[in-house]
């Protein structure tokens, strides 16, 4: 199967298809949720536990329901995901206690979780190891273009409609449309199924998960401060535009991920993820003198660029060092530090910048990810 693997290949188009539509449905409501908590009465302090009981449910569940993939099968878990997504958005419409909200989103995490933990070791079973970066990167893109697109179509559907009830319908119409792409797919068999199941702590423990998910989440600590603080950030420093850098971010993330994967399959993962990281950090240390327009899409280039290309081969290393058995356990373990980063980087340095500056923040923000870089270099072979 890895011989005949092709990017147009059934399997490959479906699953991507569907990651774009089951991210869609989740990206309407990412810049419209929280107006809709405030809608039901709800202050702000109740629409950020409302935002982080779902992020905090899938970070909690996602490396087990990676290890029942590798146990059951990737499609039936991604199946469960898209499935719920369907059946979940239509509650979001009905009257109901503001408190309910909390446990509806709590599920919605775990179907979230069951997803992406199946769907990234599918993506990875498929991928032929010489091109395993390559087939992950342009995987990637399917996430990419969907934030592009859905949050602005789902803050356009608020604007014309003056509808919630219409929103929610469209996200459960593109959950259904994911759900039905996953069914176009073939199972990949759980390989080596007969062996013993590993803990899930003694996956995590392995140096070859711990270092990229210990990089990625210094690397996740700074998008979640620039992408949360940004908007408040620029006007501060004179730049009412600043919805130009999350344009620049977009395409520079897509670049990056076609490309990236690609180079990293040729000179080694290694050799690609410490320049990106460094390009990554760069930016971020900019922030503190942002003073222009030309040095916002400047700074968004190095963090497109490097995010985008970073993240997903980070994927691929833990896959070339991941046993086929447990690579669902793994990619969920490593995942989950991609949530947990943005929350540090939203919350954490969230309060640095209230008490001592949002430039101090950034500064701080920077000094995480040059300590993930150290981690990184010291504790990978260079080969």
């Amino acid at each position: 199967m890895t011989e005949e693997f092709r990017l147009t290949s059934r399997n490959f188009v479906a699953v991507c298809t569907a990651t774009f539509l089951y991210f869609g449905s989740f990206y309407l409501l990412m810049p419209t949720l929280p107006q809709y908590v405030e809608f039901l009465g709800g202050s702000p302090g109740q629409i950020g536990l409302v935002m982080g009981a779902f992020s905090l449910a899938a970070v909690l569940v996602r490396p087990h329901l990676g290890r029942l993939a590798d146990r059951r099968g990737r499609k039936r878990f991604m199946l469960y995901g898209a499935g719920f997504f369907t059946l979940l958005f239509p509650l979001y419409g009905i009257p109901q206690p503001l408190v309910s909200l909390y446990g509806l989103r709590i599920i919605h995490g775990f179907a979230h979780a069951s997803f992406l933990a199946a769907s990234a070791a599918y993506i990875a079973d498929l991928a032929p190891p010489a091109r395993r970066g390559e087939v992950i990167g342009v995987y990637g893109t399917a996430n990419v273009l969907s934030m592009a697109l859905f949050p602005a179509w789902g803050l356009a559907i608020i604007q014309y409609t003056h509808s919630f009830t219409v929103l929610f319908a469209c996200s459960t119409a593109a959950a259904a449309l994911a759900f039905l792409a996953v069914t176009a797919a073939g199972e990949v068999p759980a390989p080596d199924g007969g062996k013993r199941p590993v803990s899930l702590l003694a996956v995590g423990r392995r140096r070859a998960v711990l270092i990229p998910s210990l990089a990625l989440f210094a690397g996740a600590t700074s998008y979640g401060a620039v992408i949360a603080f940004l908007p408040v950030y620029a006007p501060q420093r004179g730049l009412a535009d600043f919805g130009l850098f999350f344009t620049v971010y977009a395409a520079g993330t897509l670049a990056s991920r076609i490309f990236a994967g690609k180079l990293s399959d040729r000179w080694g993962r290694r050799r690609v993820i410490l320049p990106f990281m460094l390009l990554l950090a760069a930016g971020v240390f900019a922030l503190p003198l942002l003073d222009s327009l030309l040095l916002l899409v400047l700074i968004a280039i190095a963090f497109g660029l490097g995010f985008g290309a970073f993240m997903p081969t980070l994927n691929a290393l833990v896959v070339d060092k991941t046993p086929p058995a447990e690579r669902g356990s793994a990619l969920g373990f490593f995942t989950s530090f991609m949530d947990m980063g943005i929350a540090a980087g939203a919350v954490i340095l969230g309060m640095i910048g209230e008490n001592w500056g949002f430039a101090n923040m950034f500064t701080a923000a920077g000094v995480v990810l040059l300590g993930g870089i150290i981690i990184f270099a010291l504790g990978t072979d260079k080969n």
